[in-house]
Parts: structure tokens; sequence; C-alpha cells
């Protein structure tokens, strides 16, 4: 065997391995639990399509309107994910999605082979699809532009031309590419639309720069039947137009409360990406310097050639494709993953120089630690941060939905309860609620962002914890809702209008109330029916049932064995001969018992953990909210007013001073208690009640 052709086989050993490991990466990313809040309402819809054997054009699911237009321009996606579900359970519809993203990483791979000069700078470019497109690895309809983009890009950049033409094999594929994009995902086939056209704007301008070259006008016309193969087979699809005006109409009033739509800068905002790591670096930050590059790039060549010497010296229909992914990138998170198919046509439109380059030895060991560097920042993201190791993300790989993502106890309890009507629900939760409970129940709002600007509003307000007993009743008055399906704490100081309000359901994830009304009475009946089945001894006035709940969820709570260990270790550093250490015990066990909903027992524990122990700002708190709970408002008015004097008393630090919450809560309990606000020292060090 010869030198070069043992190198040869080493070289394709090694890219063998490369791409199994990273298929082998992309699989497990992709085939995580499920957190897309979407696929639940894709299901329903389908269900109702299967059903029906039409295509809807009113919200079916809406609280508010359900005459309100609305056509699903994902139908053909959304009949397929119900057949899976129907036949192979949700995991068949996971399975689907990890095989199409699997897929889509071969295709490029398969591309980038072919733009790039090398294998190294290929697996530098797919790393870094690797990277900017974790936050897409997602069960939702978007695998499907992933694909089709993969598919139709080798005719996007011409790889199978022949003297400047699209062959009539390529025009075909991108013909019934189209066609199915069109209904499988109407919003994303106008990427297939706007590249081509950026490909065919590009060449015309280089058709006018020299006209009188015969291949500047093969190339036109090849684009020409390329933005025609690409077009027109959607046109008569079913739900394609209302569905992408359907789609652009709701964009425009929801975009602002749905963080994939905010611009890569968002990567660096806490509130939005949380805390700051490499992958939010690399993903905020790479789109803009893209974009720059490519302003550059145009700018430079036409001061040096002249536009017409520059479109010349270059294929400007690849610019162009390059500048518009890259603009689209720069516009929304969303598409960053875009800029990797922006970045592989620039490496073919300046081929030439990219092979001088790389060339350099040095050049090459640079972009392997790149490579390097790349995978470990997507490793951190997906598998570190997101799930915990590599361990816990295989242990977890069975599981279908990620936990506590959902509100899976509540909405168990509502389908036994029978509950039907409108819900007013967290908003991340309403895809999921109409695929549990529609058509029994529907929802005040979901991830396609369907609603009005009044409805926006309420939106906003009643995801607002310690303004919510006002927002709720502003709402109510509004749209009338039967249901609330809220994260725990629903109400944040744990008491409610009894008269309009009553608890149904609470676990660690969500609480669900029905509203206390004549029109809502079958539901209250329901409730209390499904009380008396499992057991639970409840009499037939509304406030009296709730009670004898919340006695059940307290004792059951407290019988967890995790509770009942974390209440033992409390009890054991309550026994401790140093007061400090024997305060804090009494403290962790009172909170054990607070958050049980014992407040009698937990106040007394804070009171004794007061008398024992140093000053503690937080631990007055709750002594008087449990006071409070407890239906004992002169004592908690009395340890209310002892606040102020132990929070501002001149001796040592205080161990629980208030944070934002605790001074909420602090607000709240003074308005109760008709007191007014008791002022606290800003500093802190201690979590918030």
């Amino acid at each position: 065997m010869t030198l070069d052709r043992a190198r040869s086989r080493f070289a394709t050993t090694v890219e063998v391995v490369f791409l199994l490991g990273l298929l082998s990466a992309v699989f497990v990313y992709s085939f995580r639990p499920n957190w897309d809040i979407d696929i639940f309402w894709h299901v329903a819809t389908g269900r109702w399509i299967s059903e029906n054997l039409a295509i809807p054009h009113t919200d079916l699911f809406s609280a508010t309107d359900p005459l309100r237009p609305w056509t699903p321009f994902q139908w053909l996606y959304e009949v397929i994910v119900y057949q899976i579900e129907a036949y192979a359970g949700f995991v068949g519809v996971r399975l689907l999605h990890s095989s199409l993203f699997v897929a889509t990483f071969a295709l490029w791979w398969a591309a980038f082979k072919r733009v790039l000069p090398g294998r190294i700078p290929a697996a530098a470019l797919i790393t870094l699809a690797l990277v900017l497109s974790g936050d897409r690895l997602r069960v939702r309809p978007e695998v499907f532009n992933f694909l089709f983009a993969a598919l139709t890009l080798p005719a996007i950049f011409g790889l199978d031309e022949v003297d400047g033409r699209p062959r009539n094999r390529t025009l075909v594929l991108v013909g019934i590419t189209a066609a199915l994009w069109a209904n499988i995902h109407a919003g994303g086939a106008l990427w297939l639309a706007m590249a081509a056209c950026a490909v065919t704007a590009g060449r015309f301008v280089q058709w006018v720069a020299d006209s009188g070259a015969k291949r500047p006008c093969d190339r036109l016309k090849g684009s020409l039947r390329l933005l025609g193969a690409a077009i027109l087979p959607m046109l008569p699809m079913p739900g394609f137009l209302s569905g992408v005006a359907t789609a652009f109409t709701m964009y425009e009033g929801s975009m602002v409360l749905i963080p994939e739509w905010h611009p890569p800068a968002a990567y660096f905002m806490p509130s939005m990406a949380g805390r700051l790591t490499a992958h939010h670096v690399v993903c905020g930050l790479f789109p803009y310097l893209l974009l720059a590059i490519i302003g550059a790039i145009i700018i430079a060549g036409m001061l040096r050639h002249r536009w017409r010497g520059f479109v010349r010296r270059t294929d400007a229909g690849l610019v162009a494709f390059a500048g518009l992914m890259a603009l689209m990138a720069a516009n929304t998170s969303r598409f960053i993953y875009l800029d990797v198919l922006a970045v592989a046509a620039l490496a073919l439109a300046y081929r030439r120089h990219i092979e001088i380059a790389v060339a350099p030895m040095g050049t090459r060991v640079l972009l392997l630690l790149v490579v390097s560097g790349l995978a470990g920042i997507s490793f951190q993201k997906s598998i570190v941060r997101d799930r915990d190791g590599l361990a816990n993300a295989l242990q977890l790989l069975p599981v279908d939905l990620e936990p506590s993502t959902f509100p899976v106890e509540a909405s168990d309890s509502i389908s036994a309860m029978g509950l039907q009507g409108r819900i007013l629900q967290f908003t991340s939760w309403g895809g999921y609620l109409i695929g549990r409970h529609w058509p029994d129940c529907s929802v005040f709002s979901d991830g396609r962002g369907n609603f009005t600007a009044d409805e926006r509003d309420v939106i906003i307000q009643t995801h607002k914890p310690y303004e919510r007993e006002e927002a709720l009743e502003d709402a109510y008055r509004k749209f009338p809702f039967d249901i609330v399906v809220l994260p725990t704490p629903v109400f944040p100081l744990q008491t409610w209008d009894r008269t309009r309000w009553t608890l149904v359901h609470r676990d660690d994830d969500a609480e669900v109330f029905l509203r206390v009304s004549e029109t809502n009475a079958a539901n209250l009946e329901r409730a209390r029916s499904w009380w008396r089945n499992i057991g639970i001894d409840v009499p037939d006035d509304v406030e009296g049932a709730e009670r004898s709940y919340l006695r059940v969820v307290s004792e059951l709570r407290l019988r967890r064995h995790a509770i009942a260990e974390a209440l033992e270790k409390a009890a054991t550093r309550s026994r401790s001969d140093d007061p400090a250490v024997s305060a804090d015990g009494m403290f962790k066990g009172a909170l054990i018992l607070f958050e049980a909903g014992s407040y009698p027992l937990a106040a007394k524990f804070f009171r004794k953990a007061l008398e024992k122990g140093p000053r503690h700002t937080t631990c007055a708190l709750y002594l008087a909210w449990s006071l409070f709970l407890s239906g004992k408002a002169d004592d908690a008015r009395e340890a209310l007013a002892a606040i102020a004097g132990i929070a501002q008393a001149e001796q040592a630090r205080d161990f629980g001073p208030l944070k934002y919450g605790g001074r909420k809560i602090l607000e709240l309990l003074a308005q109760k208690l008709g007191e007014t606000a008791i002022e606290v020292p800003r500093n802190s060090t201690s979590p918030d009640p």
C-alpha cells in the first residue's frame, strides 16, 4: 500500500468517526424530553383535520373568540404528527424529529464537503452549525425547514448546473420539495422562494454588468427557471396563501412576547437567556460579526473594482444569498442557524481564496482547535447546562416530557374531574392544555400568538404574580373564564377571595382555581364529586370543600419521603446547644410546615426561632404571615409592627434580610391587615420567602 493511499484511508476513517460522533450528538441533543410548547396544539389540529377532512379557518382553540380567523399553515405536518402520535405514541413523534435532524446534518456535511476545500474546513462549519442550531433542535415543524433547506441547498448553490443552467432532475426535486414544503410549513417554504429570489437578483446584476457575455445570460436564465420551480408549485397548495397571511398577522402582535423572535442580542440579556455562557456569546455575537464581514466584502470590492468589476469577479448570486441569510439571522434569534448557509455560500463564491488561506498546516491546526472549541461549547450547552451532564441526559432519553415544564398533575386532575369551559392559563402551557383537554376546554392563549392587543395586555398583567389578584378580576370582567391554571402559587400571599375563587388542585408546579359563579356551578360540583370519589369527605358548600381538600394536601405533602427527611434534619438542628444553629433548625422546620399549609404550627416555630436566635427579618415576616393565614389578624398586626424594629435594631447583622420578593409579600400583607407599608433596610444577602 502506497503512502498516499494509506493517508487517504486514514483520512476517510477519521471522517467516518467524526461524522458518526456528530450525528450521534445531534440525535442525543434532539431526542431529549420535549420542552417545546407548541407540538401539542399541532397534534390537536391534526386530529381535527383528520376527523373533518378539511382545513380550519377559525380559531378552534380560543376561549375568547373561537370565530376569529385562523388558518394553520402547517396542516400536513399536523396530520403527520397526529397520526404518528395515535399509532406510535409521543415517543414516535420525538423519534421522527430526531431522525430528520440527523438527516439534515448528514446532508449539510455532504454539501459542505463540496463547497469547502477539504474536510477540516467542512468540519469547522458543521460544528458551528451544531452550536447555532442548539436552541432549534426541538419537536416542532421547523425540523422540516431544516431538512428541505438542506435538500435544496445544492440547487440554490448551483452545484449541479450544466453550462450555468440547473438540470431537469434538479428542477423536479425543487418543485416537489416546494409543493411539500408549502403544505408542511408554508411560512418556512418562503425561505426557498426568498433564497431563489436572492440568487436570481444577484445574477441579474451580474448580467447587467456583463450583458454581452453568454455565461451571465445563461446563469440568469437558469436562476429564473429555478425561481419558477421554487414558487409556482406553492401557489395552488391549500392554505398556503391564507396561512402565510395569518402567520404574519399573528406575529406582528405577539412577537414581543415570544423570546425566539427577539434579535440575537437577547442572548446577552439575563432576563431572556439566563446566565451568560460561551454558547450565548457565540449565538449573540456571530450574526452581527458575519453581517459586518459581508458588508465589508461588498464595500471593499466595489471601492477597489467599482460595481461592475466587483460583480464580474465573484458570483453575485451567492453573495446576495449570503447577505439575505445574514440579515435574517441578525434580525431574529430564530434564524441564527442560517448564518451557516451564509458562510457556505461565501466559501463557494471565494473558494480559490479559501483554498489558499487553509493550505498552511498552521491554519488547519487552528481550524481543528476551532472544531474542538465549538464542540465543547455545544456539549456544555446541550448536555451540561440543559441536562445536568451526560449520564442524566442518557437516563432521560426515554422520558417524553421535560420534568416540571408542563402542568402534568394539574392536567390529570382537570381530566379526572371532567372540568369543562374556558381556561386562563400560563401562556407557555396553552398548547399542552389544548392537547390534553380540547374540545372540552379552550384556552386564553398559546404559542401561536393569535390574540388581540387587549388580550395581550391581559396576558402581561396576569403573569405578574404580585399584582395578580386585581389583574384576574380585571381580566374576568373583559373575558369571562371558568378555570385558572397558573404556576404555584397563583396568589403569592397564599390567600384569596373565597367568594370568587376556589382551589381545586395544588402541586409543586401548578394550581387550578375555579371561578365561583352560577355559570360555573357544574364544574364546582364536578370537583366536589371527584374529591368524594377519591375518599375526601367534603361538605356541599364551596369554602368548606376547599378547606377539606387543603387539609388532605397538607398531610400528603408532609408524608413525602424527601419532606419528612428534611423535617427530621431541621428538628435535629433545632436541638443543638448552639442558639444560632438551633434557631436555624427551627426556622427551616417552620418553613417546611408553612409550605405544606400547616400555618398554626409553623407560626409556633417561627416565634421560637426569633426568641432563641439572632435577628432575622425574613423569619419575622413569616411569623406575621403564618398568623394571618391562621386567621389571627390581631396577632399578625402585632408581629408585623415588630418587623421594622427587628430590621433596624443596631446589633449583629440581619441573618434574613428581605429581598424583592419578601418586600412585595410584606406590602401585600400590610395592605390586607390595613397597615401602612413597613420600611426595612435594603441590604440583603438571603433568599426571598
